[in-house]
């Protein structure tokens, strides 16, 4: 296969997780825009891309507890390079207008690295213990 599928696998991953509010990746079947996103595929092997947003049930501070448990994950303010980055968007930044209602919470936007797809997740799974959520 010529594309990582780790976005994908986690976008799963959290789309299964009771804490999570939603998860916006087009791969998923859930999407309101799957079926468009893979009539554009250029080979239907090609991927839906390394970027994917969701949201947590929780407050600001739940959010920021959450980045701060993170550890093979790195909390970055861009996204762009071979290692994964996180960056929160809080409900009180100036775009959340740009975005739908779900992302009006806060979310988070998770650019997917060349780590290994299940240390990713093993990572984010620890941190939502160490950050008080059950998974």
């Amino acid at each position: 296969m010529p594309y990582d599928p780790s976005a994908l696998a986690i976008a799963k991953h959290l789309e299964s997780l009771d804490v999570v509010r939603f998860v916006a990746y087009p791969g998923l079947e859930s999407h309101p825009h799957h079926e468009v996103a893979v009539s554009q595929l250029a080979r239907p092997d090609s991927g839906f891309g390394g970027v994917l947003s969701f949201g947590l049930d929780t407050n600001h501070d739940g959010h920021n507890r959450f980045v701060s448990k993170l550890n093979v994950i790195t909390s970055a303010v861009s996204l762009g390079h071979d290692e994964s980055l996180i960056v929160f968007l809080g409900e009180d930044d100036e775009r959340q207008y740009l975005y739908p209602p779900e992302f009006h919470r806060g979310f988070f936007r998770l650019a997917v690295g060349l780590e290994d797809t299940d240390d990713l997740i093993r990572d984010i799974d620890h941190a939502l213990v160490e950050a008080g959520f059950e998974v």
